[in-house]
C-alpha cells in the first residue's frame, strides 16, 4: 500500500518518465499495482534483478491506455518523445578509470590477456596497457561519439592525468567522479573526494559512479545531491545480466520524505566485468549478450548505459569495443556522456500544457531538437509556431526549433 506522498511521487515519475502533459496524472488515478512497482523499484526493495525491463513494460501500458482515454474524450493525445529528434533509443557511453599503471611483475602474470604484439611493446616500455584514455577518446571519435570517464580521487595521482583530461574535456567528454571506497554512505568522505578532484582537475565533477558499485538506497542519493552532482549513474547489477531497478530510462530519486531530487539517476544496464569476470563469457557471447540488451532497451525507448572499463580495450573482451560502437552508430541512437544525457532529460521535463478548450499545447522553453508526439482523429491539421512538422505512421511530430513551442489542433 503505498502513501499519499509516495503516489504524488509516483504521479510525477510517470508524467515525467511517459513525456506526458502537466497534470495529467493525478496521484489517485495511478493505477495501485503501478504505484507499488514504482515506489519499490526506486527504494531497492526487493533487491532483485530483472532480466527485463519490467517497470519499462509496465509503464508503456499505462501510456497506451493514457492515449486511448485521452483520443476518445479529447480527440487528440500529445507527449513529449524520449530522446532528441526522436531517437528510437538512447546510449550513454561510460567508463571507469580504476588503474593508469600496473607494475611489469603484474603485465607477465597477466600475458594471456593481451596480443603478443602490445605484450611486447608494454615489455619494451614502448605502450601502457592500462591507461587508454586516449586511445577509447580515438575509439569514440571515429563515430562522433563522445563518452564520461570517472576518475578515483585516491589510487593514483590525479594531477599525471590533469593535461589528457583537459584536451578532451575541450573536444566534448567529460570527466566525472568514481567515488572511492566509503564515499557512497558518508557525505564527509564525499566531500574530501570532490575536493581532491577539484584541486587536481580544476573544476568539480558533475556525475558519479562509485566504486565497485557500492549503494545505499537510504543515502547515496542524498549524499551525492548534496555534494553537488548533476547525476548519478551507480545503480546497476555487478554479477548478473539484466535491469536492477526493471528501469531502463533516467529519473529524479526520491528524497527521504519522497520530495523529488533535483539529481538524475542514469541506471547502469552493462558493465564489460559482468561479461568477463563474473559470468566468464566468450568474446562472441559477450557480443551477443550486448546486443540482445540494446534490443530490450530499443524495445522500450529506454537508454543503454554502458561501463567499458579504458583498461580493458587492449585485453582480451574488452577489446571487442570497437564492434560495439559500430552497431550503436549503425541503430541510429542518441549517444551522450552521463552529462548530456542527464541535461537533456532535465530539459525535456520543463512544462508541456495543454489547454483543452483552446484545443491548445505548449512549452514555455522547448529545448532544441525536442519532439512532441501527436495522435490525432482522422482529419485533425496542426498549426505549429517555434517548430517544424512532419507526419508518419506514427503520428504528426513537431520537432521544437528552441526557445516557445505552440501547436494548435485544428479539425481539418
Amino acid at each position: 500500500m503505498t502513501s499519499s506522498a509516495e503516489r504524488l511521487y509516483v504521479a510525477a515519475f510517470l508524467e515525467d518518465s511517459l513525456g506526458l502533459p502537466e497534470g495529467m496524472v493525478g496521484p489517485a488515478s495511478v493505477p495501485s499495482e503501478l504505484a507499488s512497482l514504482i515506489a519499490d523499484a526506486v527504494r531497492g526493495t526487493p533487491e532483485s534483478a530483472s532480466e527485463t525491463p519490467v517497470l519499462e513494460k509496465a509503464m508503456a501500458k499505462c501510456l497506451s491506455d493514457l492515449e486511448k482515454e485521452s483520443l476518445e474524450k479529447e480527440g487528440h493525445f500529445v507527449r513529449k518523445a524520449r530522446w532528441p529528434r526522436g531517437a528510437p533509443f538512447a546510449t550513454c557511453l561510460t567508463h571507469d578509470v580504476d588503474n593508469i599503471r600496473r607494475p611489469l611483475s603484474h603485465i607477465i602474470r597477466r600475458a594471456d590477456r593481451f596480443s603478443p604484439s602490445d605484450f611486447l611493446l608494454a615489455l619494451l616500455g614502448l605502450r601502457s596497457l592500462y591507461n587508454n584514455i586516449d586511445l577509447v577518446a580515438d575509439m569514440e571519435a571515429r563515430r562522433g561519439f563522445r563518452s564520461s570517464f570517472y576518475l578515483l580521487s585516491g589510487y593514483y595521482d590525479l594531477k599525471q592525468l590533469s593535461g589528457t583530461i583537459s584536451r578532451l574535456k575541450g573536444s566534448g567528454w567529460e570527466a566525472g567522479l568514481h567515488g572511492d571506497i566509503g564515499t557512497h554512505d558518508s557525505e564527509e568522505e564525499m566531500l574530501e573526494a570532490v575536493s581532491k578532484f577539484a584541486q587536481a582537475l580544476g573544476g568539480k565533477p558533475l556525475g558519479l559512479r562509485e566504486h565497485f558499485l557500492r549503494f545505499d538506497f537510504d543515502k547515496t542519493w542524498e549524499i551525492a545531491q548534496s555534494a553537488g552532482f548533476v547525476y548519478d549513474t551507480t545503480v546497476g547489477n555487478r554479477d548478473r545480466l539484466g535491469f536492477r531497478l526493471g528501469l531502463c530510462s533516467p529519473f529524479h530519486p526520491p528524497d527521504s520524505g519522497w520530495r523529488r531530487m533535483e539529481l538524475v539517476e542514469l541506471p547502469l544496464v552493462l558493465m564489460d566485468t559482468t561479461l568477463w569476470g563474473y559470468l566468464r563469457r566468450s568474446e562472441v557471447d559477450g557480443e551477443r549478450d550486448f546486443l540482445g540488451l540494446v534490443d530490450q532497451v530499443d524495445g522500450v525507448n529506454g537508454l543503454m548505459t554502458v561501463l567499458w572499463h579504458q583498461e580493458s580495450v587492449r585485453m582480451r573482451g574488452g577489446r571487442i569495443y570497437p564492434k560495439l560502437l559500430g552497431e550503436l552508430a549503425r541503430r541510429g541512437c542518441f549517444v551522450g556522456t552521463g552529462e548530456s544525457v542527464a541535461r537533456w532529460w532535465t530539459e525535456r521535463g520543463r512544462p508541456l500544457t495543454v489547454d483543452h478548450a483552446a484545443q491548445v499545447a505548449s512549452m514555455g522553453s522547448a529545448p532544441e531538437g525536442m519532439v512532441l508526439i501527436f495522435k490525432t482523429r482522422e482529419g485533425t491539421t496542426l498549426d505549429v509556431e517555434g517548430g517544424t512538422l512532419s507526419v508518419d505512421r506514427g503520428g504528426h511530430r513537431v520537432i521544437a526549433s528552441g526557445g516557445p513551442l505552440k501547436v494548435r489542433v485544428k479539425a481539418g
